[in-house]
């Protein structure tokens, strides 16, 4: 078994000139940063928001599909019923949605996008008791302690930008490396014979030592002492994908503005397949 990596420790980003920053390359598809929040509340309720307006599309789109394969006019109609009333249910859903957040979902909801986090806080639960014994240390904050229904979190630390991946990187790998021991112990257990379980308690040693450094180093960054981990959300961006003639009229645009301030990058004059026509290729511009 080989031995897994070390976490890494933060990095200071380096600027890269010339980069537009509305722009980002992912899957082979360029995507145009759509909507930013910058807001724990809204981000939370985005995010639910979002995953019905997804789940609407999704029904509309299967119900389609279905009316297609339909066999007899009466399972026709049926299946018909049923997608004008989740296309009517989805409307009255994507109004709202366009009031709260500027953008309507029908826009954009058939192409693919993504939902990027800019700022997480990690939490960890914690009994009354043990905030007791933090209040009276010098460097307890109250603004730390965060209630959540019946239960209380304490803050460990906020993470932002660049930096998140790299969290999320190391957590798989201390995950991986908790896993791994689980599996040693076990093989130790049913080595065949003492040359193999020597070979087994030495991977375990190995594991061990760079699982304590790794862990210490998630005490030191982030703040993390636990397995039990709460991650909050507190602001994202949602990129869209672009078609090649979106992409090109984008380009255009900006580099004939160049030499003048650029101003926040808009979503671009597009419109998505309206469910009606339920189609699942990406969506066709405006015309200008």
């Amino acid at each position: 078994m080989s031995q897994i990596t070390d976490t890494e420790s933060k990095k200071t980003p380096v600027a890269s000139p010339e980069v537009d920053t509305n722009l980002l390359t992912h899957d082979n598809k360029v995507f145009i940063r759509w909507l930013e929040i910058s807001e724990a509340n809204t981000m939370l309720r985005f995010q639910r928001d979002l995953e019905v307006m997804r789940n609407h599309s999704a029904k509309v789109v299967q119900l389609a599909q279905r009316i297609e394969q339909a066999v007899t006019p009466n399972e026709k109609d049926v299946l018909t019923k049923a997608r004008d009333t989740e296309l009517q249910n989805y409307r009255k859903n994507d109004a709202e949605f366009e009031l709260v957040y500027k953008t309507k979902t029908d826009d954009w909801i058939l192409r693919p996008h993504f939902l990027q986090n800019t700022k997480i806080r990690l939490l960890s639960p914690i009994s009354d008791d043990i905030i007791d014994k933090l209040r009276k240390g010098p460097d307890f904050k109250e603004s730390d302690i965060v209630a959540r229904g019946n239960q209380k979190l304490i803050l460990l630390s906020t993470v932002e930008g660049d930096q998140i991946p790299l969290l999320e990187r190391n957590l798989r790998i201390v995950q991986a490396q908790q896993t791994s021991l689980i599996q040693l112990r076990a093989a130790e257990q049913t080595a065949a014979d003492a040359d193999a379980k020597k070979r087994v308690v030495d991977e375990i040693e190995k594991v061990t030592k760079s699982l304590q450094t790794n862990a210490e180093l998630m005490l030191k960054t982030y703040g993390i002492f636990t397995n039990d981990i709460v991650v909050e959300n507190l602001g994202g961006i949602l990129w869209v994908a672009l078609l090649e003639e979106e992409l090109k009229r984008y380009v255009e645009k900006r580099e004939s503005s160049k030499g003048t301030k650029p101003a926040a990058a808009a979503a671009p004059a597009a419109i998505a397949p309206k469910f009606e026509t339920v189609k699942t290729e990406a969506p066709k511009p405006k015309k200008a």
